[in-house]
């Protein structure tokens, strides 16, 4: 385990754009590389395989990422 695994241990996934998820993490989590921390999917991937892409979100702690979860997935 890397120390970026030790810092975010909770990952969740959506569809939903981050333009209208990163508003409400910030209001709703905190602040980025503090309490969350976003990656997107390959899009040449998703051109290529036709499967709707989605980002990956990960949280420093459970709650919110249980909370990331009941609102976006």
């Amino acid at each position: 385990m890397d120390d970026f695994d030790r810092r975010f241990p909770w990952e969740c996934r959506t569809y939903h754009p981050h333009e209208v998820v990163v508003p409400w993490l910030e209001e709703n989590i905190g602040v980025f590389d503090q309490e969350w921390y976003r990656y997107g999917t390959d899009i040449a991937q998703g051109m290529v395989s036709g499967v709707p892409l989605y980002d990956y979100y990960r949280f420093r702690d459970e709650q919110a990422a249980v909370l990331f979860g009941l609102k976006w997935s």
